[in-house]
């Protein structure tokens, strides 16, 4: 490892178990790039003054294309970029690795690798702003990006604020931004924003795979359950079973939870359950409908090490338990989402990369994650439980990767499922809440206060009209009575 100190964007020295020459460009992101040119197998490390921890480090170096930091987070964070980014990776957990772009100047590290893949990124003489714009942009193309921050206390910095997000986002996003700030904050920083609102947006593209799939070792051999909450599909859930089967890697125990609310009846799934299987199947008929709970019930009755969250109603080829576990495993994570997509669709992204979201069908979790981790039966007969799950992997200290190239197919049966109509008490209100109380529930939960009232000033402006009038005030007081209302019914969810 080669580590360099520096004082206010100025190299001091050069610390490393070889003799190396001082860089001669002014510029800190500049002498990184020429390190890795001359040390292509090295990680290249940064840190100020303070002690840093290196053996902390070491433990999150499983692969190469990763970028670490730990120390404060950037003092334009808190300026009210919550208001535009609507990703878990802003609302960072403090004092443990956490995947996020956010990277602190304070310490840190990439590897040569990835930075000769980049070869050239535009520097400035603010090293701090340079690592938080590079992370920001080729984490979506492959780099996993963690860091183990503290709050800064220093005062905001606007202009690096609206700077970040005239490189990174579109260009409507800026005037957005100083609404937000005037509606919410009192605050009106227009030269922030109007020497913002000129910059490009920056949009290099790096083919990361080939670095990915370098570091891909062979087949781990482990054991994994797989729990499926099923109602109403009997066929398609024999096809699912008969899938299994056929995996080059075989499940432990498949655990069934088959749901009919008839109390009366019995099962619809004995020509699973008198078949003979290359696994176990644990069945149990419940007769209470939603998919939190029975998922749950499943979850506690698991023992393997990995376990594959799985819908009734997906197909799968016969190498993709293999491929998710041998992933896992290879990139020492605890969640792997696989690529979950319909008939006809296509994915176009090619590189595994961090993930903001979570997919409840498609994806294999660690006994860590089970062991700590539950659906949130709040959410129960509404939409956002997958996602909300996935927030709770994050907290936990865990890692949400999303794999494009191992692909299930999602067949969307029209018979069946989890999403039976149902009456709520706000079903009959005159005025139907905006948005709907589960998803207030999941965002009042998840995200910043900062991103809560963003995503409210989006809403009102996706709304417009909808509600019952067009004209600016009289959509004001309808959207609020909606947004009120739903508030109202999220805390008694």
């Amino acid at each position: 490892m080669i580590v360099f100190n520096y004082i206010e964007n100025t190299i001091t020295d050069i610390e490393s178990d070889i003799l190396i020459t001082r860089s001669s460009s002014g510029k800190i992101l500049d002498s990184l790039f020429e390190l890795a040119k001359k040390f292509p197998n090295r990680w290249i490390a940064w840190k100020n003054s303070t002690p840093v921890d290196w053996d902390d480090f070491d433990s999150q170096k499983s692969v190469t294309y990763k970028m670490l930091s730990s120390g404060k987070a950037p003092d334009f964070i808190d300026t009210g970029l919550g208001y535009v980014e609507d990703t878990p990776f802003i609302n960072y957990s403090e004092n443990h690795w956490y995947p996020t772009w956010i990277m602190s100047a304070e310490q840190g590290m990439i590897h040569a690798t990835v930075l000769n893949k980049i070869k050239h990124f535009r520097s400035s003489a603010d090293f701090e702003y340079d690592i938080n714009l590079l992370a920001r942009i080729f984490q979506h193309q492959g780099i996993l990006c963690y860091s183990n921050l503290k709050k800064n206390p220093t005062r905001s910095n606007y202009f690096k604020a609206y700077k970040l997000v005239g490189h990174t986002m579109k260009k409507g996003w800026l005037p957005f931004l100083l609404l937000c700030h005037l509606k919410y904050d009192k605050r009106f920083p227009f030269f922030a924003f109007a020497k913002a609102i000129f910059l490009k947006k920056i949009v290099p593209i790096v083919d990361f795979l080939e670095l990915q799939i370098n570091q891909v070792e062979p087949f781990i051999n482990t054991q994994y359950d797989v729990i499926i909450p099923t109602m109403g599909r009997a066929s398609y859930l024999y096809d699912v079973i008969n899938d299994l089967a056929n995996q080059t890697l075989l499940p432990q125990t498949v655990y069934i939870v088959e749901q009919n609310p008839n109390k009366e009846a019995s099962t619809e799934l004995d020509r699973i359950l008198n078949g003979y299987w290359p696994f176990s199947i644990d069945h149990k008929l419940i007769h209470k409908t939603g998919a939190c709970n029975a998922r749950n019930i499943a979850l506690e009755k698991t023992r393997a090490k990995w376990v594959l969250l799985f819908d009734d109603d997906a197909r799968l080829k016969p190498n993709v338990l293999e491929n998710m576990v041998s992933l896992a495993e290879n990139l020492n994570v605890k969640c792997i989402n696989a690529a979950y997509l319909q008939k006809g669709e296509h994915e176009h992204q090619k590189t595994w990369k961090q993930w903001p979201y979570f997919g409840s069908g498609c994806s294999l979790i660690h006994r860590d994650i089970v062991d700590r981790c539950k659906f949130d039966k709040a959410l129960e007969h509404g939409y956002g439980e997958d996602v909300d799950f996935g927030m709770q992997i994050r907290r936990a200290g865990y890692d949400v990767i999303y794999a494009p190239q191992i692909q299930i197919l999602h067949l969307k049966a029209p018979v069946g499922g989890f999403r039976e109509k149902r009456i709520f008490p706000w079903s009959t209100d005159n005025i139907q809440p905006k948005p709907s109380p589960h998803i207030m529930y999941f965002r009042k939960k998840n995200y910043s206060v900062n991103q809560l009232k963003g995503y409210k000033l989006v809403q009102w402006f996706k709304n417009y009209g909808k509600l019952g009038s067009f004209l600016p005030w009289g959509h004001n007081r309808l959207f609020n009575k909606a947004w009120e209302s739903s508030k109202k019914y999220a805390n008694s969810l």
